[in-house]
């Protein structure tokens, strides 16, 4: 397994991984927001979003491949403070629990530091409770509750970088 930024030419894959890892929230997540995340991610706005952020040099779009198949990404960026924001990491539920997302999760790390970032700061769902258990091992620290747009509860974690 290896990860690396997505070339221009994956943006399509990248989007087709992202909706299979929220193919998998349902039952998990509120299946309204599930869907409406799988239909925005379905269209041209979504893609041409996802393409204009090659142009942002704060952004970050990762992939983790074997065999040149993407089974997980990450997308964040540097925010204007000079913090990461791992926005969304997903790994396809094949490759589940042999050490994909947290292999995703250190090179996102290591990204925000290179780039001078004293911490990254990333936010998920209670129900989520492989992901809180990844962050809390990796040393993040649970900061409080948010909402977000949906009205989904979130938990705001943040890791200082030292």
């Amino acid at each position: 397994m290896r990860i690396r930024y997505i070339a221009r030419d994956e943006v399509r894959d990248f989007i087709d991984c992202y909706i299979e890892v929220f193919e998998t929230l349902k039952g998990i997540l509120p299946l309204d927001y599930v869907e409406t995340q799988i239909q925005n991610a379905s269209t041209q706005e979504f893609y041409d979003n996802l393409l204009a952020e090659f142009d942002n040099p704060d952004c970050i779009l990762a992939v983790s491949l074997i065999d040149e198949a993407i089974i997980g990404m990450t997308w964040g960026n540097i925010r204007e403070d000079g913090t990461g924001w791992l926005a969304f990491m997903g790994v396809k539920k094949p490759h589940r629990g042999k050490g994909v997302g947290r292999a995703i999760l250190y090179w996102f790390i290591d990204e925000c530091k290179a780039r001078g970032a004293p911490s990254v700061s990333l936010d998920t769902n209670h129900a989520l409770v492989p992901a809180i258990t990844l962050y809390e091992s990796e040393g993040f620290v649970r900061q409080g509750l948010i909402e977000n747009p949906y009205g989904l509860e979130l938990i705001l974690f943040n890791k200082e970088l030292t």
